[in-house]
């Protein structure tokens, strides 16, 4: 195909794809592009640490969770064209070091084959999602090394009905070295 160069915004429903050609197979392998969107249409809006929470669709959600007890978000319903970020407005260092976790509504679930950083013994890794997962769960430590402290951000971009893309933007200094995010059903 020839190189094409547009003048105007490109403009697209579902996402951007990459994709790349097998050179044994042929078959191709798509991932989309561009999880982390543009914020500048999107409201924000402060809440209050609550056990429970039901996110709202284009918004910045202001959340000043801390890990002293536990807190369940309910996402919206997954609709191509929605964003949900949370936004994480203080450190996550407590003595009680209770989830957070952001559930799918219905039967929406996280992309197969979605990535989030993780660790353990101070060690980075990533977390991979697998088929009909509905759950990402963030474990703070007691410590002032979470990978989730204030001006983080948890970004779920849904480009097709039905199906959640998670992107992240965590803590990376040199000490935060803490805290797990796993996928679950």
């Amino acid at each position: 195909m020839a190189t094409t160069t547009f003048n105007g915004p490109v403009r697209s429903e579902k996402g951007f794809q990459q994709v790349n050609k097998n050179t044994t197979t042929g078959a191709y392998t798509a991932r989309t592009l561009g999880m982390k969107p543009d914020l500048t249409s999107l409201t924000a809006t402060a809440v209050a640490t609550s056990g429970t929470l039901t996110y709202t669709a284009n918004v910045i959600t202001i959340n000043n969770y801390t890990g002293a007890a536990a807190q369940a978000v309910t996402l919206p319903a997954a609709t191509a064209g929605v964003v949900v970020v949370h936004f994480q407005s203080v450190d996550v260092a407590h003595a009680s070091v209770a989830a957070l976790s952001f559930d799918c509504a219905g039967s929406d679930v996280f992309r197969t084959g979605s990535k989030v950083e993780t660790t353990s013994g101070a060690v980075a890794s990533i977390d991979t999602s697998i088929a009909d997962e509905t759950k990402l769960t963030y474990t703070p430590v007691n410590a002032a090394t979470n990978i989730v402290t204030i001006g983080c951000y948890v970004y779920f971009t849904c480009f097709e009905d039905g199906i959640w893309n998670v992107a992240t933007d965590l803590a990376k200094y040199t000490t935060a070295t803490a805290g797990t995010f796993l996928f679950s059903s």
